[in-house]
């Protein structure tokens, strides 16, 4: 019987210790300004990293310095791509509620952004910004941010 509880515990150890390095593969991840020119947003998501093919939240603040947000016209785009721009699922397009005068701290909840399958390397694209009938730029951009994750 003492032998069986010592395999008992050392397995149970050795089960441990080996999963404990799996527990921090996923990193937290931390949005960056775009390296295009308009206002950097702060974007905190409900689960960071994402979840594969599990929806999402996200609140995204910031302060448009140069264009007012129009109710019901301005948009909260996030967008999952590869690092070679193939887009992953659809993107999420949400307008505003309110207008709001720039200069003026904002904020917006995307409660229910789905999730498309997510490979080991993909970026999250969180802009806002004004719709075009341009199919070669679709958005008129006031402000970005945008992560880079890689589960390596």
């Amino acid at each position: 019987m003492k032998n069986f509880i010592f395999a008992f515990i050392l397995l149970a150890l050795l089960l441990t210790v080996n999963a404990a390095p799996f527990q921090y593969n996923k990193k937290a991840i931390t949005f960056q300004p775009c390296p295009y020119p308009g206002d950097f947003l702060n974007v905190k998501i409900g689960t960071n990293p994402p979840e594969s093919e599990k929806s999402e939240s996200f609140n995204v603040s910031g302060k448009l310095t140069k264009n007012d947000i129009i109710k019901n016209q301005t948009i909260l785009e996030i967008l999952y791509n590869t690092p070679d721009g193939t887009i992953l699922g659809n993107d999420y397009v949400q307008t505003f509620n309110d207008s709001i005068k720039a200069g003026t701290q904002f904020t917006i909840s995307a409660l229910d952004v789905p999730t498309p399958k997510l490979p080991d390397i993909y970026l999250i694209g969180v802009n806002v910004g004004e719709k075009t009938n341009d199919p070669q730029n679709s958005l008129i951009y006031y402000a970005c941010a945008y992560a880079f994750v890689s589960d390596f």
